[in-house]
């Protein structure tokens, strides 16, 4: 094997580990969401670091859907928290 093909091995490697990481986030991070909403008045501190952590994940489909249910459950409480978020994430996932 060559060194290209040893690279490309490595790669593909790479690419399952960080998969299989995503999907273990996306449980962790679907309970962590589920659990807020069915709080009528979570704390702010809580969820600016609930919204932190999908932040970091939004490039995938699935934890911007999280990261929409979060900010549309506490907008009535914290719209600043929420219009900041939304910012946050155009800024850094859409050109």
């Amino acid at each position: 094997m060559d060194e290209m093909e040893q690279i490309l091995k490595d790669l593909e490697l790479i690419a399952g580990q960080r998969q299989q990481i995503y999907d273990h986030a996306y449980k962790v991070y679907t309970d962590a969401v589920n659990s807020m909403v069915s709080v009528l008045l979570p704390d702010e501190r809580q969820v600016e670091q609930l919204l932190d952590g999908l932040l970091d994940f939004c490039g995938d489909n699935r934890f911007l859907e999280l990261y929409k249910k979060v900010c549309r459950h506490v907008y009535a409480l914290y719209p600043h928290l929420v219009t900041d978020y939304i910012q946050f994430y155009r800024s850094e996932h859409e050109e």
